[in-house]
Parts: C-alpha cells; sequence; structure tokens
C-alpha cells in the first residue's frame, strides 16, 4: 500500500516537475517572442532574420536584427543647409559598397513576390530601388535590439530621415500634401503608394507606406524612364534638384548660389518697373514678367516643378515659343542634319549635368563658337536659326502639325517637356558663348548682362496684354514677334548708346551682339516657361514659404 502511494507521488511530482518545466520554457522563451516583428518574412529577406542570444545571469534570451538606414549624398544636405538625421554609408569601403549594391538589386528582384506580411518599409525601399531613386551606397544596414521595439508595434520599426523621404518620394512621382517634420506630419501620395503619419507616444513621428499597385512599370504616371531621371538629378551632389522642390534655383546672373524663388522674383522687378511695364496690364502681371526674367538665369529641371511656380508663369510666353515653331518651319530648316545628334542620351546628360543648366557644355567648343560667329555676320541675326535640334523637329514636323496649323493652340499643349528641355539646352550652349565673350565689351560682363537684361524687359513688355494664343488674342503677336521684339531693341539702343561710348567702327557689332544675346535668353526663357506650364508635369505640392526642415521619424 505504502508502495502504491509512493509511485503515485512520484508520478504527481514528474508531471508537477514537467507543468513546471513547460511553464519555465515558455516562460523564457516568451522573453524572445519580439523575433516575430523581424523575421525574414517581416523584413523580406532585404536582412537576415532576428536571431536570439541567451544571457545566463539575466536568465532570457535577448534578440537582435538588422533593419535598413538610407540617405543621400552628404553634400545634398548641406546644400540645403540641413544636417540628415541618419547616416548610411554604404561607401566606406569596397565591402560595404557591394554590401549596399546587393541590398539594391536585391529589392528590385524581390518587388514582385512581396508579400502582405512583410513590413512597409521594405515595400517601401522596393519601390525605390525600382525607380532609381536607391543605388548602391545609398542603403546600408544596422543591427538594432529587439528590447526597444515597442510593444503596441506589429513589427520593427525603421528610422529614416523626414527630408530624404519627401525627396525620394517626390522623385518617385508623389505629391506632397502635408509636410511639416516637427509635428510629424507628413502626407504624400502618388501612383505607386502614399505615405501617411501619426503620433507615437514612444517613437514621436510614425510613418506608414501603403502600396496602391504592384505592377512592373505601373503607378509612376510619368513613366519609369522619367522617374529614373528624377532620381538621378536628385542624387547630384551640388543639390540642384532638391533645393528645386523646395522653390530654391541656382542665380548665375547674381552669383552662383542657391536662392528662393520669390527672392529672385524681387531682384527683376526693379529692372521691368524702369522699362515701363505696365500696371494695369490685363494678361500678365509684373510678377509673372519677373519670373520669365528669372528664367533666363537660372537652372533647367525637367522633373516636376516646385508648385509655388505655377501662380507666376507668363501667359505671354507661350506666344514666343510658338512664334519661334512658324519661324523654324518659314525657314525649312527643320530637314538639317546638323544637330541630329542632339536627339540626346537623357540618362548620361542628366548624370553628367544633374538636370541642371544654366551653359551645359555639350558639344565642341569651336563648333558652337563657329555657329554663333556665322550667324553675327548676318544682317539680322536671328536665335531662330541657333535653336534647333532633332527633338524640336519631330514635335513640329509630327506632334505640332495640326497644332501649328491652329492658330489657337498653346505649345505646353503640344510640345513635350523633353523637346522643351532640349531646346534650353542648345539655347544654353550659345548663351555660355555670349558669356565668355563680354571680357572685350567696355563695362565688362555684368553691365553687359544688365543691358541684355533691359533689352528684354522692353521687348516683352509689348506682349503685357496679349495672354497666351488660346485666349484667342494672340495670332497677331505670333506672327509679328520678330519685327515686334527687333522694334523694341531699336527703342531702347538710344538709351544704351547715351551710356556707352561705343567705337564707331564697332557699333554695329556691338549692337548685333546685344540684341542676339537678349534675343536668345528672351527664346531660354520662354521655353522655360512653358515647360513649366505644361498640364502634363505636376508639382510637388509644397507652397510658397516652406521652409527646408527635417527630423528623425520611424516607419512601421
Amino acid at each position: 500500500m505504502s508502495d502504491t502511494a509512493a509511485l503515485a507521488a512520484l508520478v504527481v511530482a514528474a508531471v508537477a516537475l514537467l507543468i513546471a518545466s513547460a511553464q519555465l520554457t515558455q516562460q523564457l522563451l516568451s522573453t524572445a517572442y519580439v523575433i516575430r516583428k523581424c523575421d525574414r518574412i517581416v523584413t523580406g529577406s532585404l536582412t537576415r532574420g532576428g536571431t536570439r542570444q541567451f544571457h545566463w545571469r539575466q536568465f532570457r534570451f535577448t534578440v537582435k536584427y538588422q533593419t535598413l538606414l538610407f540617405a543621400l549624398h552628404p553634400s545634398v544636405y548641406t546644400s540645403l543647409g540641413i544636417n540628415s538625421t541618419v547616416q548610411a554609408d554604404g561607401t566606406s569601403d569596397d565591402q560595404s559598397y557591394a554590401a549596399s549594391k546587393l541590398i539594391v538589386e536585391r529589392a528590385s528582384k524581390t518587388r514582385p513576390h512581396r508579400s502582405s506580411a512583410q513590413a512597409c518599409w521594405v515595400s517601401l525601399v522596393q519601390d525605390l530601388a525600382f525607380s532609381g531613386c536607391l543605388v548602391g551606397g545609398n542603403i546600408a544596414t544596422k543591427e538594432e535590439s529587439g528590447d526597444r521595439i515597442p510593444d503596441d508595434l506589429t513589427v520593427a520599426p525603421m528610422r529614416v530621415d523626414s527630408i530624404t523621404l519627401l525627396l525620394t518620394c517626390v522623385a518617385m512621382g508623389m505629391q506632397v500634401f502635408k509636410y511639416s517634420p516637427t509635428t510629424g506630419e507628413i502626407t504624400l501620395s502618388g501612383g505607386l503608394g502614399s505615405v501617411s503619419s501619426s503620433a507615437h507616444p514612444i517613437l514621436g513621428g510614425l510613418l506608414h507606406y501603403s502600396v496602391f499597385s504592384d505592377g512592373p512599370a505601373a503607378g509612376l504616371g510619368f513613366g519609369l524612364e522619367v522617374a529614373k531621371n528624377h532620381a538621378r538629378a536628385l542624387r547630384g551632389q551640388r543639390g540642384v534638384w532638391a533645393n528645386a522642390v523646395f522653390g530654391r534655383f541656382m542665380d548665375q546672373s547674381y552669383r552662383p548660389q542657391m536662392v528662393h524663388f520669390a527672392e529672385l522674383i524681387e531682384r527683376k522687378v526693379p529692372i521691368l518697373r524702369a522699362c515701363g511695364w505696365p500696371e494695369d496690364a490685363s494678361a500678365d502681371r509684373i510678377g509673372g514678367a519677373a519670373c520669365f526674367m528669372v528664367f533666363g538665369d537660372v537652372d533647367v529641371y525637367v522633373s516636376a516643378p516646385p508648385s509655388v511656380i505655377r501662380h507666376y508663369n507668363a501667359h505671354f510666353a507661350e506666344v514666343i515659343v510658338r512664334a519661334h515653331h512658324l519661324h523654324l518651319k518659314s525657314l525649312l530648316l527643320l530637314d538639317s542634319e546638323l544637330w541630329d545628334d542632339m536627339a540626346s542620351n537623357h540618362p548620361a546628360l542628366w548624370t553628367a549635368n544633374e538636370a541642371s543648366s544654366p551653359y551645359p557644355y555639350m558639344r565642341d567648343k569651336e563648333e558652337t563658337e563657329l555657329r554663333l560667329q556665322g550667324e553675327l555676320e548676318n544682317k539680322r541675326p536671328e536665335a531662330s536659326r541657333l535653336v534647333i535640334c532633332q527633338a524640336l523637329n519631330d514635335c513640329v514636323d509630327q506632334f505640332g502639325r495640326e497644332a501649328l496649323n491652329n492658330s489657337d493652340s498653346d505649345p505646353s499643349t503640344y510640345c513635350p517637356v523633353a523637346t522643351m528641355w532640349d531646346s534650353i539646352r542648345m539655347a544654353d550652349e550659345f548663351l555660355r558663348q555670349f558669356y565668355y565673350q563680354t571680357d572685350g565689351l567696355k563695362g565688362g560682363r555684368d553691365f553687359a548682362q544688365l543691358l541684355v537684361r533691359r533689352l528684354v524687359a522692353v521687348s516683352i513688355r509689348k506682349l503685357a496684354h496679349v495672354g497666351p494664343p488660346s485666349w484667342g488674342n494672340a495670332s497677331a503677336a505670333v506672327d509679328e514677334w520678330p519685327q515686334i521684339f527687333m522694334a523694341a531693341c531699336n527703342e531702347a539702343w538710344p538709351e544704351i548708346e547715351k551710356e556707352i561710348d561705343f567705337p564707331v567702327e564697332d557699333k554695329e557689332s556691338y549692337r548685333k551682339f546685344l540684341t542676339l544675346w537678349a534675343e536668345l535668353s528672351t527664346l531660354r526663357s520662354a521655353y522655360y516657361t512653358v515647360m513649366m506650364r505644361a498640364a502634363h508635369p505636376l508639382g510637388p505640392g509644397l507652397v510658397e514659404g516652406m521652409s527646408i526642415e527635417t527630423s528623425l521619424a520611424y516607419m512601421a
């Protein structure tokens, strides 16, 4: 009887020991429950899954996992006047760069097979890699502790810099609806997805990326190649494109520096007033004319223009561009093979010039100089004969054939943005020659530029009441624009002669030189304005006065 009781007690004790061991094991394993928030399913296999490590003194497991960090080149942030809150140096050595490049390649490769179980930041990295906004060197891994993952999050978060997220998403085709990094409010949306924000009691700003499209090229809105062009411009180390998103431009006329658009406008208004811009202008106010003149001196962006610009874009620019198209058609120069190579390898040019100008060097300097000198030898030099390229030929010959016969068509409705950019680059090559040939002029380069601006201001004054062709009042101005421009220059020239004591034998050559320079600058400004007025490229949504600021945020 006693043996039976002892055996029963032993069984009960064994069962109790087993239960206690199971409870102890369960309690021990529960210390590493966060591993499910950072395993390979969550990270989309872009990083290794979480790993457990046992600590005997604490008698518990801890979890370590890898997360991703991405950032642009440090000089981009320097150009914006800020410091990034996230550093991702994937270029410190060859091994780091190879690992960074592998992550980007893996993100692009796994994008078509992503699952709903992966973290939203993995989907964002996959889309950024797919659109070219992230390349090797922009992304790196960082080891984190699972103890720092808040209990109320279902996946491990990733640290992001607010302005880096904004710029990469804008380059990917998103619009900005709210951007206030100090309060953690960020809302972006586009064809591929959207970014929303909320406030977390521990992490602060918490962002979430929602995927809209999983198609191979769907959702970008303007096409994959354009997105890749934006991405190349974004990665430019001078920060030209990044500053443009916030309405800051590189002004080459004053001194090379990034200047806010409002300040650039203020610099041109006195010139227009001195040249008699009518205060009662019915079609374009003085702000639009000042914007037009600003576009003669700042960098060029085919990418999404800052929304602040759209309010100022001058309507009369459509008249000047349309007059150029009709003039080219009448000159029968469109079949010339001289400029066929300007059909351009856009990606290479974007990489070399960061989607910017003015005055990029792209052709043989002697060839451009000879072309310019040949035009100056004509009795009436014409900028139209200088600004001609294969893309413009295709536009006028194909896209614009019907539109050119319709006197009410605006070039912004039928002329592709890429064609306008090609035309601007063509003008810039000759403007560079003017810029470097001013050393021999009396008064020097700065005075010559001032005279050119005065000629431009006087000429566009004649279009203050016209408006674009689509308003139905511009047909005469389009047909007579070359004569209108020359009449304006003739009107302004006597005053210029009083200020400069031209040698008699050089008077005519100086006049041709400055007049052609002004006409070319006017044509460049017109193409730039029309490019910004085009209906298809959407601005990112940032408003005037938006400050450039950033903060640390988390994405989960």
